[in-house]
């Protein structure tokens, strides 16, 4: 074998260490986010994880929110839903990595993470044919639970959009829809009834 064959095998095995080292996380990394995760509190864990999430590379950026919610998955799960929300609009290319890892890890919560990363993304057929490929399973509940978060992401939004621009003065009607039950209809006008510009 020549020097040149030789040299040229150790260029290429060299570069496919480096490139596939720079998209994940050393044991260390995962140690260290792990540690971060266990020694927040439960209520600033979206926080600490849209935090963690954000202050990684862009090259590490996903393994990082992959990390994230698999130590939030194994060591305080109640928090598991509000985490993805955050964690998922903070890094909405992590979307596959994320309902992968989540699932993966608490395959019983499936409803949870589904319904929480429709709810964050609005891409409810990426987190479907996710949840369908890690957990097939469960794929009337998927599409079931995907569903019914993309209502609560529009319902949200449009609720949001309407009354968070100021100097809105569009009125909201809110009847009851109970059949055989009367109850008058309510007039919510946007800032309690006050002056738009007023704080």
């Amino acid at each position: 074998m020549n020097s040149f064959s030789r040299n040229f095998k150790l260029i290429t095995v060299a570069s496919v260490l480096v490139s596939s080292s720079a998209f994940a996380l050393s044991t260390s990394d995962v140690e260290a986010l792990t540690q971060k995760i266990i020694a927040a509190k439960t209520v600033e864990l979206p926080a600490t994880a849209s935090k963690l999430v954000a202050s990684a590379s862009s090259a590490n950026r996903v393994e990082t929110a992959k990390s994230v919610v698999v130590a939030v998955a194994k060591n305080n799960p109640s928090a598991l839903s509000v985490v993805i929300t955050s964690v998922l609009r903070r890094t909405p290319e992590a979307t596959d990595a994320v309902v992968a890892a989540a699932i993966e890890e608490a395959p019983e919560m499936v409803k949870t993470i589904v319904s929480a990363a429709v709810f964050a993304t609005g891409e409810d057929q990426k987190v479907i044919a996710v949840a369908d490929r890690v957990a097939p399973e469960s794929k009337a509940t998927v599409r079931s639970e995907a569903a019914v978060a993309k209502a609560r992401r529009a319902l949200s939004k449009g609720v949001v959009d309407d009354f968070g621009t100021p100097g809105n003065t569009n009125i909201v009607i809110v009847t009851n829809e109970t059949p055989n039950v009367v109850v008058e209809t309510e007039i919510v006008l946007p800032y309690g009834g006050a002056a738009p510009g007023r704080l």
